[in-house]
């Protein structure tokens, strides 16, 4: 039989040309969502900022601030900052009094503060301190408008402030036996001045004459001893001691 011939295979599709006659190169269809090739579409330019300068912008940030200033957090947290520094402020310049006030308002607020309980101790103790030596002073200047009760009055309430302070002590002591108070105050008094400064010869004649009334002759002689080797040329010391030494022969 004759051989059959090949089949011939379909023409192919004309290629589209463009309208200048070239050939176009066919896209596949573009995926869905998938960003369109360069070119294609104008691109959308970002929006710009606003200018750091803004007024609108600037009011917008006060308001905000404004706004979280009146939140009762903030408030309190900066009312807490605010008393803080005016207390540390307060203590830098000596005035202690108004350091204890706020230091006390901050711990009423914040009863947990350990910062702030440990500086109301120190304004308290420099308070004190201060006031202490306020008292004695005044003490000093009561005696010499010849108001002694008023001045006793002041001194035991310097050493009710600061029992460390031992002028405050001898001066209660001195007055006080002069006002011929309680013996047994006035001589733990003239001990507690001698021991915080036993230095000096003032403190331990009051104190010699105190025992001697209190007859505590012994112990009397001892002090007289005391003011003698720090004041030789003491003549009421001396004189004690020439009257103690006959009664101990």
């Amino acid at each position: 039989p004759a051989a059959r011939a090949p089949a011939t295979p379909p023409p192919a599709a004309p290629s589209p040309r463009t309208s200048s006659g070239s050939f176009a190169v066919t896209q596949p269809p573009a995926a869905s969502g998938a960003r369109p090739p360069s070119g294609s579409f104008a691109t959308v330019p970002a929006p710009a900022a606003a200018p750091a300068d803004d007024p609108e912008s600037e009011a917008r940030r006060a308001e905000r601030q404004a706004r979280f200033a009146r939140h009762p957090y903030m408030a309190r947290s900066h009312k807490l900052t605010e008393l803080i520094a005016r207390g540390k402020a307060a203590t830098s310049r000596g005035d202690f009094e108004r350091a204890y006030q706020d230091f006390n308002h901050v711990l009423g607020l914040d009863p947990k503060n350990r910062e702030v309980a440990q500086l109301l101790v120190d304004a308290r103790r420099k308070h004190d301190l201060h006031r202490a030596q306020a008292e004695v002073e005044r003490g000093q200047e009561m005696e010499m408008r010849g108001d002694f009760a008023g001045a006793q009055a002041a001194y035991k309430l310097a050493v009710s402030l600061n029992a460390d302070n031992p002028e405050a002590a001898f001066q209660a002591a001195r007055v006080g036996r002069e006002l011929t108070q309680d013996a047994q105050e006035v001589l733990k008094l003239a001990q507690r001045a001698v021991e915080l400064k036993p230095g000096r010869a003032d403190y331990q004649l009051l104190l010699a004459h105190v025992l001697l009334v209190a007859g505590q002759k012994k112990q009397a002689k001892h002090h007289f001893e005391e003011v003698v080797r720090l004041d030789p040329d003491n003549a009421d010391a001396r004189a004690a001691l020439k009257k103690l030494r006959w009664t101990f022969t």
